[in-house]
């Protein structure tokens, strides 16, 4: 095996090589991650695709396409969503064959966590692999657990999760897993910038091609102080997040200007006037307690 062609097969993105001439467009090479994803071996999709992609799809290998959304089905005829970037390939052959390498996106996590949000509002949602290593994460009113600056790069669940309840967790996902169905509970967080709190979350397993777990999503629909005393801007945050209310959503609904409602949430202001109190209390339909012990006047 070529230098090349193992780097080819070791990437973790699912990867296709087509080639096409004037009679035929066909699969000249796929890595495993591919392989993966359809639950098709090589030789199963090289013969394969002898008709369907000329049935089913209109290659130019000569032209860079980018599609948003493709649905496939795996060899267990589970439907899949995918992005396809199509790059073209020099032509170093003289066969008389055109060549692209399509680079695929699997896009099953994110249409889960997508469903989901039409449910329910989601604070935040992500991706772990069998690891329980985080790969993807969205805050969508961030920082509600982690700093800007903070790289999750091969941080795990559990380095976000209180000791106590590191068993439990597990034994969920491990169930999950086995049983490839969704589960929900509750989880106390380890001390984040000094606070700990309740997470009401959902996890997926995520199949592959031959049906099998390759990674969960999950998102997380509710989070409560444990400790009352935990500073009046993110429980701003957390308000706000439940309700779905952005901080220039809250200047327009209430008049208080973007500025102010900027400082309110970074802690530069800790004790708002009555007034800015009572229209965010209001707006976001708590008590004014639930956010600020103390207010002016």
């Amino acid at each position: 095996m070529s230098i090349y062609r193992q780097i080819f097969q070791s990437f973790d993105q699912p990867m296709v090589i087509l080639k096409q001439n004037k009679r035929e467009t066909l699969i000249e090479d796929a890595n495993v991650a591919f392989s993966r994803l359809t639950g098709y071996s090589l030789e199963e999709m090289i013969e394969r695709s002898r008709e369907h992609i000329k049935n089913n799809y209109f290659i130019d290998t000569s032209r860079q396409i980018l599609k948003s959304e493709v649905i496939i089905r795996t060899k267990l005829k589970r439907p899949v969503s995918i992005r396809v970037n199509q790059q073209p390939l020099p032509e170093a052959r003289p066969d008389g064959y055109r060549r692209s390498l399509l680079l695929i996106e699997d896009l099953s996590s994110f249409k889960w966590i997508e469903q989901q949000c039409g449910k329910n509002r989601v604070l935040l949602s992500g991706t772990l692999d069998k690891h329980q290593h985080i790969r993807f994460f969205r805050d969508r009113f961030a920082p509600l657990l982690f700093k800007p600056d903070r790289t999750l790069e091969d941080e795990t669940l559990m380095n976000f999760i209180a000791d106590t309840e590191q068993e439990r967790l597990k034994e969920v996902l491990q169930e999950a897993y086995r049983k490839k169905k969704e589960r929900c509970l509750k989880l106390q967080t380890s001390k984040l910038s000094g606070i700990e709190l309740e997470l009401s979350i959902t996890f997926a397993p995520i199949l592959d091609g031959f049906d099998e777990v390759k990674e969960f999503a999950f998102v997380i629909w509710d989070l409560k102080p444990i400790d009352e005393k935990i500073c009046s801007s993110l429980k701003l945050k957390i308000c706000m997040a439940k309700r779905d209310i952005s901080a220039a959503q809250l200047a327009a609904s209430t008049g208080i200007s973007i500025q102010t409602i900027s400082k309110l949430r970074n802690g530069k202001i800790v004790k708002p006037q009555r007034l800015t109190a009572e229209l965010i209390a209001s707006e976001l339909q708590v008590d004014i307690g639930e956010i600020w012990q103390q207010i002016g006047k």
